[in-house]
């Protein structure tokens, strides 16, 4: 009776690996292919351009903090010690708006990505079915949950070029 188990076992496991060659299993990895569209690259630079005054505000920001820290280091023997509080106030407040300023620009931009991800989903979705019929694809695998794929696995760029076909 254990025989016939294992034998039943056996037959049926060499079935499903049958099974499982007669279709593909590949990787995709579905945010990197939605990025890599010109649709994209298009919002990336909208975006740059829209957020460039609080981009150049940051960087004149830091480069205001920087410098009066280095004041700070440097005058420090030769600054009363009303002159150095007032230093660091200045230093603290401008780090406050710099913190602020980053986080505004952090969030724009997640908002932007989330919004953009959202938009392509239903297009991504099209694409994909279409790709599963035309190739025969039986499993397709998140890049990031894949520890190792031979190479013409992963169909990332294949499905960002089917994107910008669209």
């Amino acid at each position: 009776m254990k025989l016939m188990m294992k034998v039943g076992l056996l037959t049926a496991s060499l079935l499903m690996s049958g099974l499982a060659v007669a279709q593909s299993v590949v990787t995709l990895s579905p945010e990197k292919a939605m990025f890599a569209t010109q649709a994209a690259q298009q919002l990336g630079q909208q975006l740059n351009q829209q957020l460039a005054p609080q981009t150049k505000r940051l960087q004149d920001l830091g480069t205001e903090i920087q410098a009066m820290q280095q004041r700070h280091q440097q005058d420090q023997a030769l600054m009363s010690a009303e002159e150095m509080q007032e230093l660091e106030q200045q230093i603290q407040l401008q780090s406050q708006e710099y913190r602020k300023l980053q986080q505004y620009i952090n969030n724009a931009k997640r908002q932007t990505e989330q919004q953009f991800l959202a938009s392509m989903k239903p297009r991504l979705d099209a694409v994909l079915r279409g790709y599963i019929e035309t190739n025969n694809i039986g499993l397709i695998l998140n890049s990031s949950a894949v520890v190792y794929a031979g190479q013409g696995v992963d169909i990332t760029s294949e499905i960002a070029t089917l994107l910008d076909q669209e």
